[in-house]
């Protein structure tokens, strides 16, 4: 642990330095109804457009903050978006037309950089361990900006009557007569990669249903997708699941199963505060649309700040654009945590979900060789962010 403080430590003064810049599923968006004052903004004035991915989940609400709250945006921080037909918004800032966004919507976070690279956007919101996979792969991805912690969880039938927290959890697995078959959405979400960590800190065997070893206790299962997991919960092909809300608040909210464990409290504790959301941009993008870039992350530090200081007008706003009731939103978004900081906590967070994939074997590039400050050099560019969050 003392390593791991040092080695962040240095990634943080590296980051302060030089910015890391030049270093060795799901149904279709609301739109919003709300309109924002548009005087004294000269809307037709021909600007650069700014394409930007993200998913239906509420883990990315800083896209639909400030999609649908313009007016209150406008007022508290002076940038704001003025709608302008289906997925276009005018990005006003002291009252300056300055870019056109469009809201791209991708199908699941892991196609988030797949996507990007294809030019399908330009800058998303996505999860972390999707993009250091694809950036080792050598695409180019640099994750520009931190974005959203926790929010996952351990579901299991609601009406199991053995398991309500870890403890019992654990106790099911190593009882049971059959292997359990707990679900995860994909094979790079960070809740399977905190999940296999605690099963093998608890000594629970495990492996994976389409490769199953003898003597497992646990069967992982690919839902391949998160909108298949509460459905394949309440017919009986798993047991439980592991994902992130708002899937899990929507589970309790229609008596499908029950959270019993948060992942981030899990053994061997070293995932308290994970990171599981970043927004990413192309290194050819970074270059080629600082400008832009940057724009558009002060708006979504302004967004991010309402989340925090608004957090019951920001679950309506997600439960509008997802389409889940306003209870599920407010459950949900409670287990996260919004900030866009580049902290030290997000930083050692960073090394140990890095050590976890590395441990798996699933980097085959630059990341294979665990070199924390040359890691962050390849993986991060911070350089584009707000003043003091970087």
């Amino acid at each position: 642990m003392k390593r791991l403080f040092k080695s962040a430590v240095a990634i943080l003064v590296l980051t302060s330095f030089f910015n890391f810049t030049g270093c060795g599923e799901e149904a279709e968006q609301n739109q919003p109804e709300e309109t924002v004052s548009e005087a004294q903004v000269d809307l037709t004035v021909e600007v650069p457009l700014l394409q930007i991915g993200h998913c239906l989940h509420d883990h990315h609400s800083a896209v639909f903050i400030s999609a649908l709250r313009g007016e209150e945006m406008k007022e508290r921080y002076g940038i704001y978006l003025v709608p302008l037909g289906e997925s276009y918004y005018a990005l006003v800032e002291d009252e300056k037309k300055i870019l056109e966004i469009e809201y791209v919507q991708s199908q699941g976070a892991i196609n988030v950089p797949n996507n990007m690279v294809a030019g399908l956007f330009d800058i998303g919101f996505g999860g972390v361990i999707p993009f250091a996979a694809s950036a080792d792969q050598g695409s180019g991805i640099k994750i520009i900006s931190p974005l959203h912690s926790r929010g996952d969880m351990l579901v299991v039938a609601d009406d199991n009557m053995e398991v309500n927290d870890w403890d019992s959890f654990i106790e099911w697995a190593r009882s049971s007569d059959a292997p359990l078959i707990i679900g995860y959405k994909s094979p790079k979400a960070v809740a399977l990669l905190i999940f296999e960590s605690a099963l093998t800190e608890e000594g629970i065997e495990w492996s994976m249903q389409g490769n199953p070893e003898r003597g497992s206790e646990i069967l992982l299962f690919n839902a391949q997708g998160q909108p298949n997991l509460n459905p394949a919960l309440q017919n009986g092909t798993i047991h439980g699941y592991v994902s992130n809300n708002p899937a899990c608040a929507l589970a309790e909210h229609n008596g499908i199963g029950k959270c019993v464990a948060e992942l981030s409290d899990l053994p061997p504790g070293n995932f308290m505060n994970h990171p599981c959301c970043a927004i990413a941009a192309t290194e050819t993008a970074i270059a080629d649309r600082p400008e832009d870039i940057a724009a558009a992350l002060r708006l979504f530090a302004a967004a991010t700040d309402y989340i925090n200081n608004y957090p019951e007008d920001a679950a309506e706003s997600a439960a509008e654009w997802i389409g889940n009731p306003v209870q599920v939103e407010v459950v949900s978004m409670a287990s996260s945590g919004y900030n866009m900081e580049v902290s030290l906590d997000w930083l050692e967070n960073m090394v140990a979900i890095l050590d976890n994939v590395r441990n798996l074997g699933a980097f085959t590039g630059p990341l294979t060789e665990k070199d924390d400050e040359a890691n962050a050099c390849f993986l991060y560019d911070f350089s584009l962010m707000p003043d003091g969050l970087r």
